[in-house]
């Protein structure tokens, strides 16, 4: 280029330059005016809690300017968090970290403060304590190298750091100091500006970590907390804008808490005193209130009061507008189901676990349909984002490209050049950015698949008897190993007058599909029991609605038994299961002599069972099994073995019924050395004791 060509090109560049900048002098308080009216736009609907017109607002808002990119992904994640889709809320505010993160500018710290305290509070209340920690650590030390360390998000991300390191196991020292420097900074707050607003601030954190200290059980550690709740509370009520609603429920919270933790330190007449004070507030009269008992009633064994008020569970549930979700069995129904059988309300009990049952199946279904969904939503806004990306940096080329070249035309080559080279960069990033998409998409299937199978195995084994009949001259146990995350084994039992129906099951196939099986037959057995019929008869309607609509061709094998406490006879029958091991007084032990071979069921319909029956004297055992005992194998591929069963059987028998099936699981698990559980182990055993 020659020096005509450069001072031409400098030229050119000043007089450009000189009409933008001139045209923005002009422009700036018509902007900052419009910055104005947005804010206060969107914050009036932040204050209505409008979440769908705070989003409304922003996506109008933000091409016009008036909301750089970091306030923008806070406000837009704030409203999809209040809408419970955690993914998109996740997606903007990682999205406006990115955004502000290197930048030192006042207002882009308060946007980077804001958005990580709330990121933060969202992964802790989804109990992903070690996503939370990555975010709210490295905010900590840069809002501190920043001076930033007296701000309300950076006290509430010390208490997320704390509670979460405690969570995970990771508790020391620097957990503790972390904890003390967040109360301190309340405190100092409260200091300064002595009003409601400061003490409630200063409440939710120490809530939050007394609550945390009795999830993990450090009890001492949690009343040391309440007790600083106690004062927070004291001196939030003589604030003159104090609100006594609030004042009473976290009276409320303050008394129950420390019922609970007065109780596991063994301090139980303090711990029923703390919850008689409970009892007094109104916030006990409420759904939520007796629900928040439950955790102390549980761990004080006051089984007939928890029941009692889980019976507002219902009512909690539609004051808040939730739905029974995969959480919220987990939570909240199979407890209820826990409290009414160990107060032994066993119909409400029952009742409660056939809810279970029957909400299971739909609940995982629109767990995965609200995920698929957002999952849609998510990857659709990402889509989005990236072409407004590229509009945004296409709009800003083809200005430069024309306001240049009105008055340069020599620029045009590279003006081209330039153009090429983002396409071709535009496309290279398209292409890692479909890729990451499918890395993450398969990532986080896998994770919620994990998630889900984590969540049925706890409800499977949940629904399966664990306290068994405590009657005179009977000793009853059983258990069951499921060889995946969810298994298709089963067992059961029923009093009916002085009848004692009990069985046990093996369902084709393993997994989902099995657990779902098992589930439904599981539940026709209990309710065809109820009505009394023998166990010929249960196995045949069972296998005439088990059998229709089959279309997966699954069955179950079963062993269904009646024992009739005052005669010492048992009718049974075998519907394709192992026979089961049968002992005497004298110790002697055989595998029982089944005649009848039935089909298993769920395979034919309009089939008819047959039963059969025997005596079973004073002294005498049964042991019905799956055939993950006998057919368990070692890393040479070797079975355990029928054999094995009698010889141990043998060598154990004065054992009770618990000590006998831990024994037969113990040496299970020393034969396969090692080698993986090819498949659920269920048994069940039981002894007369003592029969007149």
């Amino acid at each position: 280029m020659n020096r005509n060509r450069l001072h031409l090109l400098t030229l050119v560049i000043m007089v450009t330059a000189t009409i933008f900048l001139s045209g923005c002098g002009r422009n700036t308080k018509e902007q900052e005016r419009q910055r104005r009216e947005a804010e206060d736009m969107v914050y009036a609907a932040y204050l209505d809690k409008d979440y769908p017109r705070i989003i409304e607002l922003v996506d109008s808002f933000k091409p016009q300017g008036c909301f750089s990119e970091g306030k923008a992904c806070y406000w837009l994640g704030y409203a999809y968090d209040r809408m419970m889709q955690k993914r998109m809320a996740e997606l903007y505010w990682k999205t406006g970290i990115a955004a502000v993160e290197n930048s030192t500018d006042d207002e882009d710290v308060r946007v980077y403060a804001g958005i990580t305290n709330r990121l933060t509070g969202l992964l802790s209340t989804w109990t992903e304590f070690e996503a939370a920690l990555k975010v709210a650590i490295p905010a900590t030390e840069r809002l501190k190298s920043l001076g930033r360390d007296t701000t309300s998000e950076y006290t509430n991300m010390l208490i997320y750091i704390g509670c979460s390191q405690s969570r995970l196991g990771l508790s020391d020292d620097k957990t503790d100091n972390r904890l003390e420097e967040a109360y301190r900074a309340h405190l100092n707050n409260i200091n300064n500006h002595p009003d409601a607003i400061n003490y409630r601030d200063a409440i939710v954190g120490v809530i939050n970590i007394s609550y945390n200290y009795l999830e993990i059980a450090d009890y001492k550690k949690a009343v040391l907390w309440l007790e600083r709740l106690n004062q927070l509370i004291d001196g939030y009520e003589k604030q003159a804008d104090a609100r006594p609603d609030y004042s009473n429920k976290q009276r409320a919270r303050y008394n129950i808490y420390l019922a609970r933790a007065l109780e596991g330190m063994g301090r139980k007449d303090e711990a029923a005193e703390a919850y008689r004070l409970f009892c007094q507030t109104d916030f006990f009269q409420t759904a939520e209130g007796k629900i928040l008992a439950s955790d102390y009633l549980r761990l004080a064994g006051r089984w007939q009061d928890a029941a009692d008020n889980f019976g507002s569970l219902d009512e909690m549930m539609k004051e808040f507008g939730t739905s029974y979700s995969l959480e919220n069995i987990q939570k909240m129904l199979l407890k209820k189901y826990e409290v009414n059988k160990k107060a032994g309300r066993i119909d409400t009990a029952r009742a409660v676990s056939l809810s279970i049952t029957e909400r299971l199946d739909s609940a995982i279904t629109l767990s995965r349909i609200a995920e698929a969904r957002e999952e849609a939503a998510v990857h659709q806004k990402e889509l989005e984002m990236t072409a407004e990306n590229e509009r945004y940096v296409r709009q800003r080329h083809i200005g430069r490209v024309i306001g240049m070249a009105a008055t340069i035309l020599f620029l045009l080559v590279y003006i081209i050049v330039r153009h090429r080279m983002g396409v071709r960069l535009r496309k290279a990033h398209n292409d890692l950015k479909t890729a990451y998409d499918q890395l993450e998409e398969t990532t986080s299937a896998k994770e919620r698949m994990e998630s889900e199978l984590r969540i049925a195995r706890d409800i499977q084994m949940s629904m399966l008897p664990s306290v068994f009949p405590n009657v005179e001259g009977l000793d009853m146990y059983a258990s069951m190993t499921p060889a995946k995350e969810v298994g298709g084994d089963l067992y059961n039992f029923l009093w009916k007058g002085d009848m004692l129906y009990f069985c046990i099951g093996d369902v084709s196939g393993k997994g989902v599909p099995a657990s779902l099986f098992m589930t439904l037959a599981t539940r026709g057995f209990l309710t065809l029991a109820s009505t009394g019929r023998k166990p010929a008869e249960i196995a045949t309607r069972m296998n005439a609605e088990l059998s229709t609509n089959n279309e997966m061709g699954m069955f179950v094998t079963m062993f269904i038994c009646m024992y009739d406490l005052k005669q010492g006879r048992i009718e049974y029958c075998n519907a394709g299961h192992n026979p089961p091991v049968i002992g005497n007084a004298e110790g002697q032990y055989a595998f029982l002599d089944v005649k009848e071979a039935n089909a298993p069921i769920g395979l034919w319909p309009d089939l008819e069972y047959v039963g059969e029956e025997m005596d079973l004297p004073s002294g005498g055992i049964m042991l019905l099994y799956t055939d993950g005992l006998n057919e368990a194998e070692n890393r040479q591929q070797e079975q355990y073995g029928e054999d094995r069963i009698i010889q141990l059987m043998t060598s154990y028998a004065s054992l009770s019924m618990r000590d006998i099936i831990e024994a037969l699981k113990a040496d299970t698990d020393q034969f396969r050395d090692g080698a993986e559980q090819n498949d659920d182990l269920t048994m069940l055993a039981f002894r007369i004791t003592n029969r007149q």
